[in-house]
């Protein structure tokens, strides 16, 4: 019985609205905005042994602060549907308000059957219609009356969370119904509860049938809707959000003689987000590989102030999109987004930590408690890679930093904290004023695999020696599944499927492979209390 995720329940509230007034559905939306704002965020949930990264589809937890943020959100929505008679009546039809009060019930139960069975998400039994009608009381179409049932409605755990039975309750594994599937189907790759075509096939059947799934699910890999789910796995799995405001420390004389002339906005920071995000739809949308992702050289942007730092004209977001022209743009990781910092430093251990962590699932060892009070910077004398190196090659903490951490930080010199390249690293004394400009060292050795070492010095080597390694599109399987599983995987229930998932991922064959992979296997028509 998953919970809805925050997202998850304002795409379901919205069309829950959409389906009761749609050409008030934006209006009303607007109005019970600020009530939603007050439900709480879902908290990102790392694996075991992560220090950081996760998803907020992890976080299951319930708190009352929920509970009574749903409560309001449920008045707040019943109160404007049935604002003025004239809602009321666009929403149970011309019976409730005609002079005759025989068919009040009928009215107001043919409302809860259809409108209500389309928020909660599968057909009411009549014995259920019986029990939300009850609530009106005496007064089936009274708009109060009205009211209170849809509170009631859009309090119920079946808006609230996905909930599966099966077709077997006896049975610890059982197939899921057709309406179950529909809406796991709809908000794995939607994130939005059953459209009118889904809710069709589950109706009539054709849902459960290899040849109706196999229709379904291609036509949601190819909906633009798509899109906006992809988008949250990408900036999760590459913790897009960590990038500080580009603008915080715009008073600061060493980040503004850092930044010069043009100081860039959250805008821009906004802009880094899309770009990565946009390189991985369009690389779904293409037909290209989880390589084609890591490799993709082309900027998606429309920022002005994005595209002169790639040195491309701004993107119209159609049509072929800008190539980068510099040989060291390599693709993922030399995109600004994961590059910037928010200040003049580049941060080479937080990028070596992403590489390994987030690109190879490589973990690594926890730091010591005082790590966040040594925060390396360059200063008016010493280079941010001189600095890094005299902090972390000795004692406990030179283990891991030496041969693992560091390493890929270094390669990564070759930009500074915006993402522009470089060749040289200006120094500053606290004023802002250069006190030197040497050379950048981005010469590296890199291990992969422990027994596979090697001396890398450009992005376009890093880059070769993750996907040579396979173990980058590995990564992107196992991200993927704990993103759509909303869980951390078990070797022992999910081994088969993650082979299957890491397999499509590493054969070179469409990214959307993989994630078709992940639906197309047995276990994701059933439920499961193992």
């Amino acid at each position: 019985m998953p919970r809805l995720s925050r997202t998850q329940l304002a795409n379901t509230l919205r069309f829950a609205i959409a389906r009761a007034l749609p050409s008030e559905a934006d209006a009303i939306w607007t109005e019970i905005a600020p009530v939603f704002a007050r439900y709480p965020k879902d908290q990102r949930t790392p694996a075991p042994g992560d220090l950081k990264g996760g998803y907020s589809r992890m976080d299951q937890s319930i708190q009352q602060s929920q509970v009574d943020v749903m409560y309001d959100l449920g008045t707040a929505v019943a109160r404007e549907l049935t604002g003025s008679d004239a809602r009321r009546n666009a929403l149970l039809g011309s019976c409730a308000s005609d002079a005759q009060t025989a068919n009040d019930r009928t009215c107001l139960e043919t409302f809860i059957r259809g409108w209500g069975s389309r928020a909660l998400r599968y057909p009411l039994p009549a014995a259920e219609v019986t029990a939300f009608a009850d609530i009106a009381g005496a007064t089936p179409v009274d708009r109060a009356a009205v009211a209170d049932v849809i509170t009631a409605l859009l309090n119920s755990p079946w808006f609230l969370y996905r909930v599966e039975h099966g077709t077997n309750a006896s049975q610890s594994v059982s197939p899921l119904s057709a309406f179950e599937l529909a809406s796991r189907l709809s908000y794995q790759f939607w994130q939005v509860p059953p459209d009118d075509e889904l809710w069709a096939a589950a109706v009539n059947g054709s849902l459960l049938t290899e040849s109706g799934f196999a229709t379904q699910l291609d036509r949601m890999l190819k909906s633009p809707q798509l899109q906006g789910s992809l988008n949250e796995f990408v900036n999760e799995w590459l913790r897009l959000e960590e990038l500080p405001s580009l603008v915080a420390l715009r008073n600061d004389p060493v980040y503004q003689a850092f930044v010069g002339a043009e100081m860039p906005t959250d805008a821009v920071r906004t802009a880094m987000f899309e770009d990565v995000q946009r390189s991985a739809w369009q690389t779904v949308v293409s037909g290209g590989s989880v390589s084609d992702f890591l490799n993709d050289r082309r900027s998606y942007t429309g920022d002005p102030f994005l595209a002169a730092l790639y040195g491309v004209p701004v993107w119209s977001g159609s049509g072929p999109a800008p190539t980068m022209p510099s040989k060291n743009r390599t693709g993922l990781l030399t995109r600004a987004a994961l590059l910037a910092t928010g200040t003049a430093s580049t941060r080479p251990i937080h990028k070596g930590y992403l590489v390994r962590n987030a690109l190879l699932c490589q973990q690594v060892g926890a730091p010591p408690p005082n790590a966040a009070d040594m925060a390396p910077a360059p200063t008016a004398t010493m280079t941010t890679r001189q600095v890094v190196t005299q902090l972390t090659s000795g004692g406990s903490c030179g283990g891991c930093h030496n041969a693992t951490i560091n390493p890929p930080g270094f390669v990564l010199e070759g930009f500074d904290a915006l993402g522009r390249e470089r060749d040289v690293e200006r120094l500053f004394d606290p004023k802002g004023l250069v006190t030197g400009t040497p050379s950048v060292d981005t010469e590296a050795e890199m291990r992969v695999y422990d027994a596979e070492r090697r001396v890398v010095s450009s992005t376009a080597e890093l880059t070769k020696i993750l996907d040579d390694s396979q173990l980058f599109e590995s990564c992107v399987a196992r991200n993927y599944f704990r993103f759509a599983q909303a869980r951390v995987e078990s070797s022992e229930r999910d081994g088969c499927l993650l082979s299957e998932m890491e397999a499509a991922a590493r054969s070179g064959a469409p990214m959307a492979e993989m994630l078709k992979t992940l639906a197309q296997h047995p276990t994701f028509k059933q439920r499961s209390f193992q």
